[in-house]
């Protein structure tokens, strides 16, 4: 557990309504809203197929099941991963929180500038894909017990198994993991709207 200390200077971030528009920088919605039918008919009218979004990967993806325990709205870490478009998908109707920034987000202290960082609420009837370098935060969920269905490769999930260093982070096997209070000696913080 990090103890903040009185002096340490606290950001904070609003968590905005997501939209299509509002996050195309650093991914794309996984949502039928918006999205053209495909001409796939083989049950007449019974069922409908959409395409949000293709899956970009330089390796083999596998899924990963989360299940999460609601924290505190502090961005402890931001990480980016080369060589793959993650995605994060709520099962049972779980919404999050995301917090993301651009892959070629202004850096400040080795981290994207606060000003860069945007939060996203996520309602549980859709997902979201971030695009390859996005930097984020692991979801937080609204829900404790809250399951996500979200892709990884093989060397990113050793990756994130594997111990701090002395520094706090993780740079290695596709995961660049950034500690924000170490970098920066402030606090980053979500807000609910």
């Amino acid at each position: 557990m990090t103890v903040t200390s009185v002096d340490t200077d606290v950001k904070t971030i609003t968590a905005e309504v997501l939209t299509p528009e509002a996050f195309a920088p650093f991914g794309e919605v996984l949502s039928i809203d918006g999205q053209d039918r495909l001409p796939i008919d083989l049950y007449g009218d019974r069922i409908d197929v959409f395409r949000p979004a293709l899956i970009h990967a330089d390796t083999p993806i596998e899924w990963l099941l989360v299940r999460s325990r609601i924290r505190e709205f502090r961005v402890h870490f931001l990480e980016r991963h080369e060589e793959l478009a993650q995605a994060f998908i709520p099962i049972a109707g779980n919404p999050f929180v995301s917090v993301v920034a651009r892959p070629d987000a202004r850096e400040e202290n080795g981290i994207p500038a606060f000003d860069e960082v945007h939060a996203f609420l996520v309602p549980g009837d859709r997902g979201i894909q971030i695009h390859k370098r996005t930097w984020h935060e692991p979801p937080f969920p609204l829900t404790d017990g809250g399951v996500c269905l979200i892709t990884s490769h093989q060397a990113l999930t050793a990756g994130l198994g594997s111990e701090l260093d002395d520094k706090r982070e993780i740079h290695k096997l596709d995961v660049d993991k950034r500690n924000v209070t170490e970098r920066t000696g402030s606090v980053l913080k979500v807000q609910l709207p």
